[in-house]
């Protein structure tokens, strides 16, 4: 049967859930409980029958409250089929859904076109950051040829494909979209793991290649046990051999291209991802300054002499926008143009600015909790309400306990301006 854990926000299968039956003693526990974030159904045999109900239950107004509360949707191992991948397509297209995480790991997938590129599209428009398909080997190539030649998904930070037969008939088409450029459909894609399948040397290189020549937002990649002695080796690659590769020669070939990734991945992706990320707040600071001084210059307090005075003695605001934007530009050089054009126009935004006075109600999920390990005197263990959300780095979050709410105030602003990635001007 269905129960949930001692938080009452997570429904655990802890009892085999079959076909329609398992589905109403999931929908049953939902009909109970006023808040769910998680729902974890692994291992079961729900099948599309199950995952049919279930998923029509969630798309209707009774659940209208679980739509905007579950962020996280397990069904690894459900001996799930087409069918049941629409329904949870449909639902992924819905409007107020929080889904973020879904695990399709194992299940019985296969390569239907339609529904792949239905499933791709509601993907796009979804808020989803997590997706595995791990495992379902039917899909083979199709999961390339069809699901990723439609995937361009804004939020999505990490995909599994591991185990999915996968073979180098693909990999071009799998390097075409891992280097579509910061508008294709990697742009955001921070993790994919993509071992045990069949893409052999060659294929492993031309995914390190693609990264190389167009991908700057990938941070961790994963291509191991891919058959690597199968397959002849690339021209470009250190090794050239044709043929079959002996143990020892794909032992090399092998090294050469984990040295290879490592370069581009932590090297090169992670150096820039650090360089933007800093410059893009340091130039938030500044355009601040600078763009709203320059919209409340007209008012009538504006009109004192000691802001004519200040005007004299320094003459930026004068200056026409243009050349201030221009030199506010030399303060994030790694920046494109398009970056630093989001960053002016949420700086000139006022909705931007935080609040000047603390909430009257404070809620404590927003907060910062106090790092126990420090001295913080009467503060341990109490929630901290500090203006800049946390007592100078004391709280749980700089060691990686909880979210820091500052860290998570910097990333929602980086993900609005489009600035967790270097993004290389584009040559016309």
């Amino acid at each position: 049967m269905a129960i949930s854990i001692p938080n009452r926000s997570i429904i655990v299968s802890k009892e085999i859930l079959e076909g329609i039956q398992g589905a109403h003693t999931i929908i049953s526990q939902l009909n109970s409980s006023r808040s769910i974030t998680k729902l974890k159904l692994n291992n079961n045999r729900l099948g599309d029958d199950g995952v049919s109900a279930l998923f029509t239950f969630l798309k209707s107004p009774a659940a209208s409250r679980h739509r905007m509360s579950i962020s996280e949707i397990h069904l690894n191992d459900n001996g799930i089929g087409c069918r049941g991948l629409r329904d949870i397509a449909d639902y992924v297209n819905g409007n107020e859904v929080a889904l973020k995480t879904l695990w399709l790991a194992n299940n019985m997938i296969e390569p239907d076109t339609d529904v792949l590129a239905w499933f791709a599209a509601t993907v796009n428009h979804s808020r989803l950051e997590f997706l595995s398909l791990t495992g379902n080997h039917k899909l083979g190539d199709a999961v390339v040829e069809t699901f990723f030649r439609h995937l361009r998904a804004p939020y999505l930070r990490e995909l599994h494909v591991n185990a999915m037969g996968l073979t180098t008939r693909c990999a071009p088409g799998l390097a075409e979209w891992i280097s579509s450029g910061h508008t294709g459909g990697a742009c955001s894609l921070h993790t994919l793991k993509c071992s045990g399948n069949n893409l052999g040397i060659k294929g492993v290189w031309e995914v390190i290649h693609a990264i190389e020549t167009g991908n700057w937002s990938l941070m961790s990649v994963e291509v191991y046990a891919n058959q690597l002695a199968s397959t002849e080796l690339p021209n470009d690659s250190p090794i050239q051999q044709s043929g079959h590769l002996s143990s020892s020669e794909t032992e090399v070939s092998w090294k050469d291209a984990e040295r290879a990734l490592h370069r581009v991945l932590h090297r090169r992706n992670a150096y820039w991802k650090r360089q933007v990320e800093m410059e893009a707040l340091n130039l938030l600071k500044y355009s601040r300054t600078v763009i709203l001084q320059s919209k409340v210059s007209l008012s009538p307090a504006d009109q004192h002499p000691m802001n004519d005075l200040a005007s004299e003695s320094f003459p930026f605001h004068n200056l026409p926008v243009e050349l201030r934007l221009h030199i506010l530009a030399v303060l994030a050089p790694s920046l494109s143009c398009a970056q630093r054009t989001r960053i002016y126009d949420y700086a000139a935004d006022p909705s931007t600015l935080p609040p000047l006075l603390p909430r009257l109600q404070r809620d404590i999920g927003h907060g910062c909790i106090a790092d126990p390990s420090r001295a913080l005197g009467a503060s341990v263990g109490f929630i901290l309400h500090s203006s800049g959300g946390c007592a100078e780095g004391k709280c749980m979050g700089t060691g990686n306990s909880l979210v820091c709410r500052r860290d998570a105030e910097r990333a929602r602003f980086l993900e609005a301006v489009g600035c967790r990635a270097y993004e290389p001007e584009c040559v016309t």
